[in-house]
């Protein structure tokens, strides 16, 4: 079914009164002719976006050139329609202030229609000026039939045009003799005037809204492509709740299967125990035990390192460890006083702590230190 349209008459001049059609369901529902034809054939009902009818505006003859082109042998569409384009420019006494449509008619000749730069443009601004953007911009005698065998005319009240063939003039009763003669003029009229406006839709392929006039396309989204988007964020959202959900469940079954490999590894050592806390409890007392405790490498290396956690200035560029129990090595910072919280950090803990300050090459400050478990 054709959708529904609204046809309009170009207008040429400003606070003109333009004649109109309206088309829906097959079939022309209303008309007339006012300053303005949007408010005037109330097209767009209460829940009818503008995009859900084609606005197509009528140019009258007395304003556009049309020609008929010869087919060219072993060209394309697209070939025959730009040396058509060039043809009709080069006819043209001002090639450089006419805009051009082209197209290709039922038995494949290019058709072009010519129309000044200004008109178009001029239109086309005095058609905003009413909130109408026409998707088509259309010669009216293009919407009139071919009768192969004689002559059409058609009265669309702001233009009387007959055409034959590709030939659409004015209806001029001192022009018919002269591009008519011997054919005889159908006039089309009542229901076969409302037929052929119905049709318009179908008949927009010689449209002046291209190259520079062409139509911005207004971005849009159906029912079905805003649902999809909703589906989409929706997916999205869930998306970014899980993946933090199942990290959280792979590390508390990573943390859970070291517990149970730390479990075992220190059953093997100090003999059933219930838990990784009194498997820890188990081995420090086992150490104690042994004597071992103090003078184990993580004992004071541990309160090393616990101790340079808390200033954040301060580096380690060295640790060794003796089998004496003491660990040495060298904290770097920017100057001395930044390295003394880290000492008395040590001390307060209850280490016995030796340190020897000095300077390097690059001027930082240094200090050799040695720290043993009392």
């Amino acid at each position: 079914m054709n959708p529904d349209s609204l046809l309009i008459g170009y207008p040429t001049a400003d606070d003109e009164p333009l004649h109109w059609w309206h088309v829906a369901d097959g079939a022309v529902q209303a008309w007339g002719c006012d300053l303005d034809p949007l408010m005037a054939s109330s097209v767009y009902g209460p829940d009818q976006a503008q995009t859900d009818v084609r606005v197509i505006a009528l140019l009258p003859s007395h304003l556009t050139s049309i020609m008929g082109h010869e087919a060219i042998s072993d060209a394309n569409e697209s070939q025959t329609i730009a040396a058509a384009i060039l043809a009709a420019k080069a006819h043209s006494l001002e090639s450089d202030k006419v805009h051009i449509a082209a197209t290709l008619d039922s038995e494949g000749r290019a058709v072009t229609a010519s129309v000044g730069l200004e008109i178009i443009s001029a239109g086309l601004a005095r058609l905003k000026e009413l909130n109408l953007d026409p998707d088509a911009v259309i010669p009216s005698g293009w919407l009139v039939p071919v009768d192969h065998d004689g002559a059409v005319s058609a009265d669309f009240g702001f233009d009387r045009l007959v055409r034959a063939g590709n030939i659409i003039a004015v209806d001029d009763p001192a022009l018919r003799p002269l591009l008519f003669a011997g054919l005889t003029v159908k006039p089309v009229a009542g229901d076969a005037f409302d037929a052929m406006l119905v049709l318009a839709s179908e008949k927009t392929d010689l449209n002046f809204r291209s190259g520079l006039f062409a139509k911005k396309k207004r971005r849009t989204m159906d029912r079905s492509q805003k649902r999809r988007l909703r589906w989409m964020v929706a997916a999205l959202a869930i998306l970014s709740l899980a993946i933090p959900l199942v990290q959280l469940v792979q590390f508390h079954w990573a943390a859970h299967a070291a517990d149970e490999a730390a479990l075992a590894k220190a059953t093997s050592v100090v003999g059933e125990v219930k838990d990784p806390d009194s498997a820890e409890r188990a081995l420090d007392q086992r150490l104690l035990d042994e004597n071992r405790g103090n003078i184990m490498f993580p004992v004071p290396a541990s309160a090393l390192y616990s101790a340079l956690q808390q200033v954040p200035n301060v580096s380690i560029t060295r640790m060794s460890y003796g089998d004496n129990g003491i660990v040495s090595a060298t904290l770097s910072a920017v100057r001395n006083e930044d390295i003394n919280p880290v000492l008395r950090t040590l001390q307060d803990a209850g280490f016995i702590i030796t340190a020897t300050p000095r300077t390097d090459a690059t001027g930082s400050a240094q200090a050799d230190i040695t720290v043993r478990a009392p």
